[in-house]
């Protein structure tokens, strides 16, 4: 399996069939964490990896926008954790909410859900309106709140 360590402590592994991202950091106890890119160009080394690992995986993947809720990263189960765990992007950090505080790993893509993924992260270099991103961050919010009352709630 092949790994790079970032500056912020996010670890990208892949092996033949995915791509995971992990906690680097041994003590973690947070379900919630916000992994930041502090420049454009540790944002582009991310971007630049995550393209090459997934082109080593799948050698035919193409970044296309999500259609359905399976090609949607946003989400995703964790079959050996049992578990959900989410992940959004902004433009200068991933906030991600992992399925289990007994692994370090927090998200583990499919072909799908990277194409998706690598869709939102072109979008992402190649986007400087402020406004647009901001309207994004503020979508993704309340996704996120809205998965939250959920939990709450029992799904109601």
């Amino acid at each position: 399996m092949k790994a790079k360590v970032f500056e912020n402590g996010l670890v990208v592994k892949h092996r033949k069939s995915a791509v995971i991202l992990e906690l680097g950091e041994e003590n973690n106890t947070d379900y919630r964490f916000v992994v930041h890119f502090n420049t454009p160009e540790e944002f582009n080394e991310f971007f630049s990896y995550m393209h090459e690992a997934a082109s080593e995986v799948w050698p035919s993947h193409t970044p296309k926008q999500a259609t359905s809720d399976g090609a949607d990263y946003w989400e995703y189960y964790d079959r050996e954790m049992d578990n959900n765990g989410y992940l959004t992007l902004y433009r200068e950090k991933l906030c991600i909410e992992r399925p289990s505080l007994d692994n370090k790993r927090v998200y583990q893509f499919n072909k799908r859900k990277m194409e998706s993924f690598l869709y939102d992260l072109q979008q992402a270099a190649k986007t400087d309106d402020v406004q647009a991103w901001l309207a994004e961050d503020l979508r993704m919010c309340s996704n996120i709140i809205r998965t939250g009352v959920k939990k709450l709630t029992g799904g109601k």
